[in-house]
């Protein structure tokens, strides 16, 4: 027998280890982000100190000249001259994102609308209608490629209820590959507040699209680039989430596992990364693991107005 025989196969099964492993990792990392994110929840106010020092806490008890206050990592003593003031807390920025990553969260984006761009060539942005409806558009803008081969996308979501418990929402999109290659999708679900950060299943259906669906992409007058995309499930699903990093409140953690045809586990794609943002602005940077298999870097940056 070839070698090349047995390597193949051998192969194959590593990365599809590597896909479930990485699944597995991120539930881990997962775990210990829902603890901490729950005692953070119960600290109401960011203690501004005066040498520009911030932290969150709860003042407990104080003296004359002392304020005792609960932090994440215990309960401190100071001098009341070290600290400037307690801010209330009126909660984290990102929970009034419509989006974890790519994967719609059940949350409104509304009132107010968003600018972001991914990977340097995907515009997209969306804005809400007061609290219950989210519109989103994109397009790509890849120098020298014609706009019929250009991707676009819109979709709206409707959330159809809120509670201080979860969210529900349900959604349509419709995404042309090129303009030969629509696909429509409509799903549902669900966000939970856990602590300070939010987590999200979804369940979507590929409504309209071909299973295989021939690109010819040409970039300027160079040759003709042909491959076909194959996409053969109709049920998918995905979870994600958004939560804060290293006890701050502008530094998160931020991460999607999709799938695409739940009857094949191997079509699982998941993301890690991590997002730095403040009331405006905000930038992702992580790292895909795709079923092919190979790796693939992510950035996006988003403005909120």
């Amino acid at each position: 027998m070839d070698r090349l025989d047995v390597a193949i196969p051998f192969c194959k099964k590593a990365f599809s280890m590597m896909r479930y492993l990485s699944a597995i990792a991120l539930f881990i990392v997962l775990a210990p982000i829902v603890l901490h994110a729950q005692h953070r929840d119960s600290l109401h106010y960011v203690v501004q100190m005066r040498n520009g020092d911030a932290f969150r806490g709860n003042l407990v008890g104080y003296t004359d000249s002392t304020l005792t206050i609960q932090t994440e990592f215990g309960i401190v003593t100071l001098r009341k001259s070290l600290v400037d003031a307690f801010q209330p807390i009126e909660g984290p920025v990102y929970r009034r994102r419509p989006n974890h990553f790519l994967m719609p969260s059940a949350s409104p984006n509304g009132p107010g609308g968003f600018i972001s761009n991914y990977e340097l060539g995907f515009l997209y942005g969306g804005f809400g209608l007061g609290y219950g409806a989210t519109i989103t558009m994109g397009a790509t803008v890849v120098p020298g490629l014609a706009l019929s081969k250009q991707l676009y996308h819109v979709g709206a979501k409707f959330t159809v209820e809120r509670g201080a418990d979860y969210d529900i929402a349900v959604g349509a999109a419709y995404t042309f590959l090129t303009t030969d290659q629509p696909y429509a999708h409509i799903y549902g679900v669900g966000t939970l507040p856990i602590g300070s950060g939010r987590y999200s299943a979804m369940i979507f259906y590929r409504a309209t699209g071909r299973d295989d669906a021939p690109i010819a992409l040409q970039f300027y007058n160079y040759d003709t680039t042909r491959f076909i995309i194959h996409y053969n499930g109709s049920i998918g699903a995905a979870l994600g989430f958004d939560a804060p990093a290293f006890g701050r409140d502008d530094i998160s953690w931020v991460g999607e596992i999709w799938n695409n045809d739940i009857t094949r586990p191997q079509n699982t794609v998941s993301m890690l990364g991590i997002r730095i943002n403040n009331d405006h602005l905000s930038a992702d940077f992580g790292l895909a693991l795709f079923s092919a298999p190979f790796v693939v870097p992510l950035t996006s940056f988003t403005w909120r107005f």
